[in-house]
């Protein structure tokens, strides 16, 4: 006790100058022995940077940023293992075709923590550094579609519903669609009128009082009755019927002679449905009819109008009973009649599809997501199919994947149910050649696109069950820098 008041007395009498170093000491000693003696925890480790900092301002990092509310709407709450692949897209002028392969591999997780007040979570410059640069075709204007009307029935909720959808492929175009909608004086036509008009998309809303398979023979009227002098085709469709590429619709239709008459459509996939409807053009594909064809129905209009059949099938039976028109089968146009898993269809690697049907009610496919991508790197890279160095395929807009086995995977994988068509595999015929599901295939299916700061976000998810933290990879498409 002497001595220690003895040392208290030497400080007090001690200079300011040892004062100051006596108190830096003892804050630093302390300082180490509060961290070592801290025990580590497992959810510190290779976390997201600001999951242990202060929230910046998201503003300043462009994209590079994880955001951490996006994976909470999906249901994660936890904590995620989180990858991230940026791919620079220079646009040239000498632009050959996309290859199929990219010279990258998976990327490498990080553990992010979603169980905090943060709403988002920079990360480190290198994560955000473009792992590989490809070549796309230069931008183009959207193709003049105004020879081309469209006719719909369906309610004016679907017709909601479908508008982001129609803006991909219609918006900016000048073609016009017509949809015929049930008639209730309540319904908030002019709100969807608005919205349309907002999103570029030249709609008519015309409310019916008809049945909806009566108003859906309607539209070969209503789309006669509309059309101008430079009308070419009269579309019939539904309001789940997506055109992944409206250039491509357009300068097929230029190929066929629409000064003829002219039936253009998809049959079915499935052979059991054929033997059920007839050999006819599927109304989720597109039913294309040149003008001079639909003049030809408008004059036996209410005599077919009494077969009552489906719609498409109204349609088809007209036109077999009283023209000399026969179907004339586009192998791009997809009704797609599938039950079940489509996957294996759209990562098949084959050409885009001119249409796709079904993709939100007999299987679920973000359409609307997957067109993103195409204000980046063009129509023609949606859907396209890479293999990376590690034997993962990016399927743009669709999924990644990587198969137990990568071998014969240019035949389409068959994932979806079988057809009930006895006489042997009831798809062959339309989609084949085919092989066996992959059950332990890998799939990271996206699950949100977003345009940001000229670039395009994908968020593609693996759900590993609720015991397990989810595994997100988000590819980010940008322009190629200098």
């Amino acid at each position: 006790m002497q001595h220690l008041h003895h040392s208290f007395r030497q400080l007090r009498h001690a200079s300011p100058l040892k004062l100051f170093v006596l108190a830096a000491a003892f804050i630093l000693v302390s300082a180490s022995l509060v961290f070592y003696s801290r025990p580590a925890s497992p959810s510190d480790i290779n976390l997201v940077p600001s999951l242990l900092s202060s929230n910046n301002s998201i503003e300043s990092k462009g994209t590079c940023y994880v955001d951490l509310d996006l994976l909470r709407s999906h249901g994660y709450n936890d904590t995620a293992k989180y990858a991230r692949l940026e791919i620079a897209v220079r646009r040239t002028a000498n632009f050959t075709g996309f290859s199929d392969t990219l010279p990258t591999r998976f990327p490498a997780y990080q553990k992010i923590r979603l169980d905090t007040a943060e709403q988002e979570a920079p990360l480190s410059p290198e994560t955000c550094s473009p792992a590989v640069t490809i070549q796309a075709p230069l931008p183009v204007a959207p193709p003049n579609a105004s020879h081309i009307l469209f006719g719909v029935a369906t309610t004016l909720r679907r017709l909601d519903d479908s508008l982001p959808a129609f803006a991909h492929w219609a918006a900016g175009t000048d073609a016009r669609i017509y949809a015929s909608v049930d008639s209730d004086p309540g319904s908030p036509v002019r709100r969807v009128q608005q919205r349309a008009n907002e999103l570029g998309v030249r709609l008519t809303i015309i409310q019916s009082d008809e049945e909806r398979l009566d108003q859906y023979f309607s539209l070969l009227r209503v789309l006669l009755k509309h059309r101008d002098a430079s009308t070419q085709w009269a579309v019939l469709i539904d309001d789940d019927t997506f055109f992944p590429s409206m250039r491509n619709l357009v300068d097929r239709l230029a190929t066929y002679d629409a000064t003829k008459p002219q039936y253009v459509g998809a049959v079915t996939e499935d052979l059991a449905q054929v033997f059920s409807w007839s050999y006819m053009a599927f109304g989720g594909a597109g039913i294309f009819l040149s003008i001079p064809l639909l003049e030809q129905l408008d004059k036996v209009y209410d005599d077919c109008n009494s077969f009552k059949t489906t719609g498409d099938r109204r349609v088809a039976r007209c036109i077999y009973a009283h023209t000399h028109t026969k179907l004339t089968w586009d192998r791009d146009l997809y009704q797609l009649d599938l039950q079940g898993d489509a996957s294996g269809f759209y990562e098949s690697g084959r050409p885009l599809p001119l249409s796709v049907h079904h993709w939100k009610s007999w299987f679920h496919a973000d359409m609307v997501g997957l067109g993103q991508v195409a204000t980046v790197c063009g129509d023609a890279c949606q859907l396209h199919r890479w293999r990376l160095k590690d034997n993962w395929f990016l399927v743009n807009g669709f999924s990644m994947i990587k198969y137990t086995s990568p071998r014969n995977v240019d035949l389409m994988e068959k994932t979806w149910e079988d057809s009930k068509y006895r006489g042997g595999d009831g798809f062959a015929f339309s989609l084949g050649p085919f092989r066996p599901k992959d059950e332990g295939k890998v799939s990271f299916r996206l699950q949100n696109s977003t345009q940001q700061a000229g670039s395009v976000r994908q968020v593609y998810i693996h759900d590993l069950g609720p015991e397990k933290p989810p595994e997100v990879l988000e590819v980010v498409w940008k322009p190629a820098s200098g």
